[in-house]
């Protein structure tokens, strides 16, 4: 994308924030509202991308199904695939008014881990034609990334800003593996300064609980036979420093945490 279609997006989400009802922009064209959202959305498109395949048996795959709605899981996904050889997906631009990239609502609130979309952050989802074909594209590209189907394990990364804490729903994973694999996190932990909290299923009590993926989407037992849907809280991905520190911590726990679960 070059220098005048990044400024063209500033511009246009400028004025879709403001309320205008027609806006007179710089390309010499007049929008609507519902133009607004149009052009944005030709300007950011959407992709689904297979960054890695998976080189090791059993089948793993690391995926981000939220950037660049969930700020910096990409960079997250990107390094731990490498270090773990393992597939890794990417789902890009689906969720708007992410305050970063589409940093106003322009009518694409796709959830891509599960064939549902919302009116905006925080609405009601519903099933949706568009909904259910970017689905289905995700788990093929699960599939591809993988070299195989079902999955073994899924990984999902996901960021969130309620709290301070990490977040973990599962499938596939009983008590004492989730005691294991908490107890191997704050082995790892305890090397961080200021390592974060970490809740797990089915162990403890999750705010963030995944339901509609575990329902009909990507943690459902048709596409993984083991799912994490980890929730990383925003003082983790949000500064370099930040995300600097918490890489390794991250990285050193899914690798043990593999061994429980494979």
């Amino acid at each position: 994308m070059d220098d005048a279609d990044n400024r063209l997006i500033t511009e246009l989400s400028s004025a879709l924030r403001s309320g205008v009802a027609l806006y007179s922009a710089s390309d010499g064209r007049e929008y609507t509202r519902e133009g607004l959202r149009e052009k944005l959305q030709e300007l950011i498109p959407t992709e689904i991308v297979v960054k890695r395949i998976c080189d090791t048996v059993p089948a793993i795959v690391v995926a981000a199904p939220h950037v660049s709605f969930d700020n910096w899981t990409e960079y997250f996904a990107n390094r731990l695939a490498a270090d773990l050889s393992c597939g890794e997906v990417l789902a890009r631009n689906f969720r708007d008014d992410d305050g970063n990239r589409i940093p106003a609502s322009i009518g694409r609130h796709i959830h891509v881990n599960r064939p549902t979309e919302s009116e905006g952050r925080g609405s009601a989802e519903h099933e949706t034609d568009r909904a259910r074909i970017v689905f289905r594209a995700y788990v093929k590209a699960l599939q591809e990334a993988c070299g195989g189907f079902p999955l073994t394990l899924l990984i999902e990364l996901h960021g969130h800003r309620r709290h301070a804490n990490i977040e973990v729903a599962t499938v596939g994973i009983d008590s004492s593996t989730a005691h294991a694999i908490k107890q191997s996190y704050y082995e790892v932990a305890k090397l961080q300064a200021g390592a974060p909290e970490l809740a797990i299923e089915p162990i403890d009590k999750l705010r963030y609980l995944a339901m509609r993926a575990k329902q009909f989407g990507s943690l459902h037992r048709d596409v993984c036979q083991i799912g994490m849907h980890i929730e990383i809280p925003r003082r983790c991905r949000e500064t370099k420093a930040a995300r600097e520190n918490f890489r390794p911590t991250l990285t050193e726990w899914i690798r043990r945490s593999v061994t429980h679960l494979t």
